[in-house]
């Protein structure tokens, strides 16, 4: 039987690159573990039943598995319960014979921030990964530099990806430019493979042809990978378009994992190609046991799937890609404005033509909260005229005035300056080039006077054209130790440290619950780890360290003053738990009323009381005007809570990681008397 397998972990960078080079034809690289569940099922495929996978990927002859990174991450610990750290080494087990691949979002890694260099460099030294495919939403090359000198350094292989949207400003030369940068941070096309990511799924056959021929033209010897999103329902012809062009690697899932958003299908892409006469590298057989094998267990995910079905050829106007899809529209069923969705849609098109860049994360992020907010203002202010209206007055702003807002009249440019007044700060620190180099150049002024107000000119002159990497300043990594040794109360591993670095509130949660449950979310099937035993009788069986378990619902008794006893078999040892119910104390959520009172200004998750310069704020604490007083993260996104007025905290309401409403009462803050204000001035001067 033929061995298909030419690439295997161990090799160099030049070894893998050469071995793609001398294939006759074009190898695959299975995203099913980490893009395809992120695009269609947000993040909720649980290594239980991804791995059945791995006996076939490891003889099946991939150039790699994407298994890791994006929002596996961040989700992984937060929602599956699951450690990537574990799901490295489980997989190093089941299929050692292939390359594991990471999804990394240059200075922001795995997480939603940018990172100094010496965590960059810390982070990249210390997971166990072989190719390490990095992005720049901006395609600022330079934010990927950190990375790249640590990745080849290791001796892996780095994969230097350029992010691809298709508009007038978006061309061939622009690319070729980004590429220029790349194959110079690199020292040449020997050891890298570029990758061409499609994240919204974009790209026509024929303008992916293009580009890729005018790459190779000059470059003939870089290896080129193309991915791409199924979105609009032309991926299958674009990766043949792109082979034919010069691609050798492209991205692909399981025929049967495939819905709307993530890859393509394998087995249908290795159909189309050879009947082009375009060789495929891969294992048949494997192939497909692998694509019958996910239909064992994908009807379990069916609750996971987003909510907005079909291919979406309108993505080419709106340009939401897949992995922001599912979580976007679950974001907008739990705020209560699933119905805004098309509106939405609407505003993210026209908002893509004032603000140029890539919509992926952290930039899709930023899209969606900006445009969410700007029509869900307008629905709560004037309702479905509102949102209509502000629709049609940035339709003519761009379409008919081409962004000349002097050419609107006196009321509708009061309105424009308005639109971006209530964004984030993640907005502000794009414009002002926090992140990195937009593609394009700075938005236009009227933008800035839109988001700062009077002091727009101010902001302006505070832009920074220098990479992330330039203005941060090394993170003291020996402080944020002892931070988390100080919460877990015993000093932390190398791998809970590294996922506290990247996702510090819910890293805590996610050891507390291990810590508490132990390894279930390893050992359970799917069904009884989402629903649990649901009637007397049910039982589940499962190894656990090489032995078997047994456990079984014996009988639930009727409630009482809140509380239902439950009695459990547990390896034929009864046992009897109290489950504390909604109705066990019932806590009245108060609103902000007065004007001493500090609301929630959203819906999410209050996961820091105070600021990182002070620490934890309590009672008594004095406090600034415009300070930061706590923090709320939703859609992935930190949004400041800052003091309205110089005063002292008199209550504290909420406490870690609970969930708020918008209006929601977070503190009551007392005006400052004479003494109070001396104290702050005393405060102020040290």
């Amino acid at each position: 039987m033929k061995d298909y397998i030419f690439v295997e972990p161990g090799m160099t960078p030049k070894q893998i690159v050469n071995g793609i080079r001398s294939l006759d034809g074009v190898c695959l690289t299975s995203t099913s573990m980490r893009d395809a569940g992120q695009s269609d099922y947000k993040n909720r495929h649980r290594s239980y039943d991804l791995n059945t996978l791995a006996p076939y990927y490891n003889r099946m002859g991939l150039l790699s598995v994407e298994c890791h990174g994006g929002a596996r991450w961040h989700v992984g610990i937060m929602n599956r319960r699951e450690s990537p750290f574990e799901e490295i080494d489980q997989l190093r087990k089941k299929m050692p014979r292939v390359l594991l691949q990471t999804l990394i979002r240059e200075t922001n890694l795995w997480g939603y921030r940018p990172y100094p260099p010496n965590i960059i460099k810390y982070v990249a030294a210390n997971v166990d990964i072989d190719v390490w495919r990095c992005f720049s939403f901006l395609n600022d090359v330079r934010n990927m530099r950190t990375l790249a000198e640590e990745v080849i350094k290791r001796g892996r292989l780095f994969e230097p990806t350029i992010c691809f949207t298709q508009s007038d400003w978006a061309t061939n030369s622009y690319y070729l430019k980004v590429v220029d940068d790349i194959v110079a941070l690199c020292a040449g096309t020997d050891e890298i493979i570029l990758c061409i990511k499609d994240m919204a799924g974009v790209g026509s056959p024929q303008r992916i042809s293009s580009l890729i021929d005018t790459i190779k033209q000059k470059y003939p010897d870089l290896v080129i990978q193309y991915h791409r999103h199924t979105t609009d329902g032309l991926a299958v012809p674009a990766l043949v378009a792109a082979a034919q062009a010069g691609a050798k690697a492209l991205d692909v899932q399981e025929d049967s994992l495939t819905r709307f958003y993530g890859q393509p299908p394998i087995l249908a892409v290795r159909a189309l190609l050879e009947e082009a006469g375009v060789p495929v590298n891969l294992n048949l057989e494997a192939a497909q046991a692998a694509v019958h094998k996910v239909r064992d267990w994908i009807g379990e995910y069916n609750w996971a799937e987003s909510p907005f079905k079909g291919l979406d050829y309108t993505v080419v106007d709106h340009k939401m890609p897949g992995g922001a899809f599912p979580s976007s529209f679950e974001q907008a069923g739990k705020g209560g404005f699933l119905h805004l969705m098309p509106e939405i849609l609407n505003m993210m098109s026209l908002y893509n033509k004032i603000i140029k860049y890539m919509d992926v994360t952290p930039g899709s992020q930023i899209t969606w909260v900006t445009c969410s907010g700007i029509i869900n203002k307008y629905e709560k202010e004037k309702g479905e005229a509102g949102v209509k209206h502000i629709i049609q007055l940035v339709t003519k702003f761009i379409e008919e005035k081409n962004q000349d807002i002097n050419a609107m009249n006196k009321q509708e440019q009061e309105e424009l300056y308005q639109l971006f007044r209530q964004t984030t700060g993640d907005f502000k620190n794009l414009i002002l080039g926090k992140y990195g180099k937009l593609p394009v150049g700075w938005p236009a002024d009227w933008v800035y006077k839109s988001t700062f107000g009077d002091e727009w000119q101010e902001h302006i002159q505070s832009r920074s054209e220098l990479s992330p990497l330039d203005l941060m300043e090394d993170e003291d990594l020996e402080k944020i130790k002892k931070e988390l040794a100080a919460a877990l109360g015993r000093s932390p591993d190398e791998e809970e440290f590294i996922l506290y670095l990247m996702h510090p509130k819910d890293t805590l949660d996610f050891i507390q619950f291990r810590e508490k449950y132990g390894e279930a979310p390893l050992v359970l099937p799917t069904a009884v780890w989402r629903e649990g035993l649901l009637k007397p009788g049910c039982k589940v069986e499962f190894d656990f360290w090489g032995k078997p378990c047994t456990i079984e619902l014996v009988s639930v008794g009727s409630e009482h003053e809140g509380y239902i006893h439950v009695v459990m078999r547990v390896n034929n040892q009864t046992r009897v738990y109290s489950i504390k119910t909604p109705r066990a104390k019932v806590v009245e959520i108060r609103m902000a009323k007065g004007p001493e009172e500090v609301g929630a200004p959203l819906n999410g998750n209050l996961w820091r009381i105070g600021n990182p310069k002070r620490g934890t704020l309590k009672v008594g604490d004095l406090v600034h005007q415009g300070e930061e007083i706590a923090n709320i993260e939703a859609m992935k996104m930190e949004n400041s809570v800052k003091a309205p007025f110089d005063g002292q905290l008199i209550e504290i309401h909420g406490k870690l990681n609970d969930i708020v409403k918008e209006g929601q009462l977070l503190f009551v803050i007392g005006k400052a008397n004479k003494e109070v204000n001396k104290e702050m001035l005393e405060l102020s001067t040290t």
